[in-house]
């Protein structure tokens, strides 16, 4: 949060946005060198925030990246994010979404990021009832 929003490492950078808890684990930080690394723990601040700060980011930056603990309840709000801010930013810019999951870096798509927000959906193709 108190990263400059239009600040020199944001004008047309890529950017990586995790969560706070990868801090302890770099490992799964190490392939994205070429981008500017943005912490942020949904835990201790409100998304809202994030949300507001990163639209202002993507106002000058090129790409965005996101990955974060699967199975967090909290984490997994910084891949809604991401959504959002494309959503709502007259700029397009590419996104990509990634999960460590038992040791491994997982690439997930953006439709399965926003399928994952509607859980009646997700009944619906289980074939629940």
């Amino acid at each position: 949060m108190s990263t400059n929003a239009k600040g020199k490492n944001m004008r047309g950078k890529k950017l990586l946005l995790y969560g706070s808890c990868l801090d302890e684990n770099p490992q799964y930080l190490k392939d994205f060198k070429n981008y500017t690394k943005l912490s942020f723990c949904p835990e201790k601040e409100h998304i809202n925030m994030a949300f507001y700060k990163l639209i202002a980011m993507m106002s000058v930056a090129e790409e965005l990246v996101v990955i974060t603990t699967d199975g967090s309840p909290h984490c997994v709000q910084l891949h809604y994010i991401a959504d959002e801010v494309l959503r709502y930013s007259s700029k397009k810019f590419k996104v990509r979404h990634y999960v460590v999951n038992e040791g491994k870096i997982i690439e997930v798509s953006p439709e399965d990021v926003k399928l994952s927000r509607y859980l009646s959906k997700i009944k619906k193709l289980r074939g629940s009832t």
